[in-house]
């Protein structure tokens, strides 16, 4: 490479080229102005020199040159003309050293359009005479002043020689065309057509313009710059490349030592890795399962809160129950005594009259406890089972107010309520309830520490399909380093002392997911606090369940082009370009689901290796595995994950070992240490492959993630074999992206292991489990796996005879 001393003369060049070509075409830009240019005569003539009667005058003002023109029809073609006359001779001025003319002109007369002609007129002995001016060859252009913007710029070779001039004075041909190199005479006449009356024409200003240097030979210039600069640009690099070169070999040594090196940090490295995201992913379970468990444990502390606060509040009216029932019992026995010594009118009557009150006391007070417990009752079934029903708000506020009332007696605290009883809902009563426990609760515990006689209110109003409802306290309120993370999971300012820190992180979700509503809290120090929910009055509805069922990428990708726009229900046939063994195992599973789960939405994950799929398999991340994998991949992990039978038992999968065709040493493969020479891609992922050929001893096994790239790698002389599965075609070749690969005659691989599908311990995983994997064991057994694997090429009756590559070179 140059050196960077001249890579920075080289940017300093193209700076300099670039403001060379700005001040070119801006800065070195030549003008004459000739409308009043020392030595230059401004005259104007009309056609009363060819018998006509037209008038022309001439008149000099501050703003330009004015030509006024009284146009009369004597002559066939009356005009009137203003000249300018560049010099007495009839040298004239050479215009080959100008690009344009500039003029700035404006023109009227009658009638809607004023067109003008402008003239310039050559001096050349060849068809001129001294001192004639109907000798000189007018160049001409023909243009409307009041139809264009002025000053109007004109490109002097868009100037051509009038034809009337050229049927009048015949010439030579080498003189028909334009000629500028002698112009003697800028002429502005009135149109070839002008109307009979008054016209005027004033020209402001006329200048011609032109570059100091033409442009074809600036860029000349500026090119043969360059071209010395790649020059010495190359040399350089010629210079460097040699004594890089020099090196080449010795740093090809160095780093291929460092590569083995490398690699065997890396695999170090990546089994300690794996190792970690193993102990990672069991660290994450168990939170995950402590954090559901501590959700639960808050919801069944709510309810036994409300048990033992209804326990109580049924204490008194229970107790008078008891004792009006034993006094009522104390009352017959001895009206029974009094019966066999004889009744008296008096006595008899005032038995009655005790047990009517009795009665009535008793009556009244197992009223209130029938209600308590109904009110508990719907209470406890709401926030236990979380249904969705249509209630009244106030119905269920007063229930949740009714179960709280207790603990707010043991207080100095009151509640006070502000529902409307108009206000129905279609949602979830249970987990509203929940909130509204864990509001009064939280300023119980918070919002009044220090504090007695505190005021709670609830107050609802309805505001077009949703309901406002708000709960505030004039408590000690929330500080705004509180306020910020009162959501958060496990953030409370009671640890140790009750609080879980779950109650308000709980209420959000249920805000936020169960009910589609909003929630914000409103509070300073001091203040009291205020939490308003924003809810609709009917909830949203429940989204249906989906399954998250992972894939490796290249398998997803060959799916869709196997699908080929076809509903996978109607998918019999599996054989055909894409159909292998891995994508007709998806095709099988994605049949089932929709069979018999066709409520169900599938979303295909895709994953990059069979660890990453095992992996969010066992953290949940995924239902299932829609590809199966090698049992002795699953079975370390068979207390975490689901395992299915196997779909292709031990001994079923046979490979082939493919080439390219004009790879002759492995085409001539005759023993084993000839097989150890070649350079085999494959993929640690799939253990039995990885497994069977470090058992043979290959030396030379490439870590290939994707199956493309294995295919890519041999078409491209990087490796020599690949193991895959026969396909469909009757030539047995795998032909991708215009790589085609041969199998190795005769010759095949068996894997030892079975292969099943897996699933994850979670609700959508017990379900695939439960419905997905029998249907699937039955297609093993009726034989419509075998016949899918067949027509793909994985089971193939023409490689049956071929021999096990492994016993054939031992």
């Amino acid at each position: 490479m140059a050196p960077p001393s001249f890579h920075k003369l080289l940017i300093g060049l193209v700076l300099l080229t670039l403001l060379s070509l700005y001040a070119h075409a801006n800065w070195m830009v030549r003008t004459l102005r000739i409308d009043n240019a020392p030595g230059f005569a401004v005259s104007v003539v009309d056609d009363r020199a060819e018998g006509g009667k037209s008038v022309s005058k001439l008149i000099r003002q501050p703003s330009g040159t004015v030509l006024e023109c009284d146009i009369r029809p004597a002559y066939q073609w009356p005009f009137c003309e203003l000249d300018i006359r560049f010099s007495q001779d009839d040298q004239g001025l050479d215009l080959s050293k100008f690009d344009s003319l500039r003029l700035s002109i404006r023109a009227q007369g009658p009638g809607a359009h004023h067109p003008i002609r402008v003239f310039l007129r050559n001096f050349d002995p060849a068809y001129s005479k001294p001192n004639s001016g109907a000798s000189l060859k007018p160049h001409e252009i023909v243009f409307d002043p009041s139809a264009n913007a002025h000053p109007v710029e004109f490109k002097l070779a868009q100037f051509m020689v009038a034809s009337w001039w050229v049927q009048e004075h015949p010439t030579g041909i080498e003189h028909l065309g334009p000629q500028l190199t002698h112009v003697t005479t800028l002429g502005i006449a009135t149109g070839a057509d002008a109307m009979t009356g008054q016209h005027q024409i004033v020209l402001e200003s006329a200048e011609l313009r032109g570059l100091w240097v033409s442009q074809a030979s600036f860029r000349l210039g500026i090119i043969f710059v360059w071209l010395i600069c790649i020059s010495i640009f190359l040399i350089l690099n010629w210079k460097k490349s040699r004594n890089d070169l020099r090196q080449s070999d010795r740093l090809r040594q160095e780093l291929r030592r460092s590569n083995e090196a490398l690699e065997s940090r890396v695999e170090e490295r990546t089994r300690a890795l794996s190792n970690s995201n193993a102990r990672l992913i069991e660290t994450l379970q168990n939170l995950d399962s402590a954090r559901k468990e501590l959700v639960q444990n808050e919801k069944n502390a709510a309810l036994g809160s409300l048990v033992a606060g209804i326990a109580h509040e049924m204490n008194t009216p229970i107790g008078n129950a008891l004792l009006i029932a034993s006094t009522l019992t104390e009352s017959v026995k001895t009206l029974q005594l009094r019966s066999k010594e004889g009744l008296t009118r008096s006595s008899l009557n005032n038995f009655i009259e005790d047990a009517i009150r009795g009665t009535a006391i008793l009556d009244k007070n197992l009223n209130k406890a029938a209600t308590l417990i109904n009110s508990f009752k719907q209470l406890s079934a709401d926030q236990h089972s979380g249904q969705r029903r249509v209630f009244l708000l106030a119905d269920i506020m007063h229930e949740t107010m009714l179960a709280m009332a207790p603990r707010l007696r043991q207080s100095s605290h009151q509640l006070e309520l502000d529902i409307p009883a108009s206000i129905s809902m279609d949602s979830y009563p249970g987990p509203l309830s929940q909130i509204i426990i864990n509001f009064i609760n939280n300023s119980l515990l918070h919002g009044f520490e220090g504090r007695e006689n505190g005021k709670m209110r609830l107050q609802a109003q309805c505001k077009d399909d949703r309901v406002l409802i708000t709960f505030s306290d004039n408590g000690i309120g929330i500080s705004a380093q509180v306020l910020r993370r009162v959501f958060e999971p496990f953030f409370t300012t009671k640890l140790g002392k009750g609080g879980s820190g779950l109650g308000m992180h709980i209420v959000h979700n249920i805000v936020t997911q169960v009910f589609g509503g909003q929630i914000c809290i409103d509070s300073s120090l001091g203040q009291g606090t205020a939490i308003h929910l924003d809810l609709p009055l009917q909830s949203p509805a429940e989204q249906k369940e989906s399954a998250r069922i992972a894939v490796p990428v290249d398998v997803a990708e060959d799916y869709q082009r196997f699908l080929d726009g076809r509903e996978i229900a109607t998918v019999t046939y599996f054989g055909g370009q894409y159909g292998r063994r891995d994508v007709v195992e998806l095709a099988l599973f994605m049949r089932e689901m929709h069979r018999l789960l066709p409520e169900i939405k599938v979303e295909l994950i895709s994953i990059d290796s069979y660890a990453e799929g095992i992996a969010q398999l066992r953290a949940g991340q995924v239902s299932a595995l829609a590809t199966t994998s090698w049992q002795q991949d699953l079975a370390p992990y068979s207390s975490d994950i689901i395992i299915s039978e196997a779909l292709l038992k031990d001994g079923q999968s046979i490979v082939g070992l493919y080439t390219r065709d004009n790879n002759a040493r492995a085409l001539a493969l005759n023993t084993l240490d000839d097989l150890r020479a070649l350079k085999i891609a494959s993929n640690k992922d799939w253990s039995a492959d990885w497994h069977t050929l470090t058992e043979l001893g290959m030396h030379h096994c490439l870590d290939v993630k994707t199956w493309r790239q294995m295919i890519y790698l041999v078409s491209g002389k990087e490796a020599d074999i690949l193991l895959a599965p026969f396909p469909s075609s009757d030539n047995l070749n795998i032909e991708l992206d215009g790589c085609v690969l041969i199998p190795i005659p005769e010759r095949i691989m068996v894997l030892r292991g079975s292969r099943h599908f897996a699933a994850a311990h979670t609700k959508m995983g017990y379900l695939i489990a439960e419905l997905i994997f029998p249907a699937l064991n039955a297609l093993v057994s009726n034989g419509e796996v075998k016949r899918a694997l067949t027509e793909c090429g994985f089971l193939n009756e023409t490689t049956a005879t071929w021999k096990d590559i492994a016993q054939q070179l031992a």
